[in-house]
């Protein structure tokens, strides 16, 4: 008889830590907002890449980042089902041609500048946030100097 008490108290456990789970990861946490808008570079509509929100701890904003792809110039968090917790983030925008390259590991084109920082505090809301990158913002000429390492 002890070996089906300990088989109900694991099923317990296991069964708990599944509710625990569905519970902490719900759609639902009030704490996630979508968010959603455009990236622009040299007046055009990034083609593709991704628009990534960390939240900055060095003003006393802890939580997870959340990456969201850019497509046609637009990135929209709802389509993905994430979001932001709102507050001071770091926001890191990688843009792309768009253009398959032929190469398997860059599927959505070659980069069109080098990744873009900038920061915004964003509210404890659904919220659109509009990005221009700057013209000026190019990738450095490619050098005929052999790579001489770190």
């Amino acid at each position: 008889m002890a070996t089906g008490r300990r088989d109900v108290s694991v099923g317990f456990v296991v069964l708990s830590f599944l509710v625990f789970l569905a519970v902490g990861c719900s759609k639902n946490d009030p704490r996630k907002y979508d968010v959603w808008g455009t990236v622009t570079y040299r007046g055009q509509p990034v083609p593709a890449g991704s628009v990534t929100f960390i939240p900055d701890a060095s003003q006393g904003n802890s939580g997870p980042a959340v990456t969201i792809k850019i497509e046609n110039g637009r990135y929209d968090s709802r389509k993905e089902g994430r979001g932001h917790i709102g507050g001071p983030h770091k926001v890191r925008i990688t843009g792309l041609t768009g253009k398959d390259s032929g190469d398997e590991f860059f599927p959505e084109g070659t980069l069109l500048f080098p990744d873009y920082e900038t920061a915004v505090d964003l509210p404890a809301g659904p919220s659109e946030q509009n990005f221009v990158v700057p013209d000026d913002w190019v990738l450095p000429p490619p050098s005929n100097e052999p790579y001489q390492g770190p």
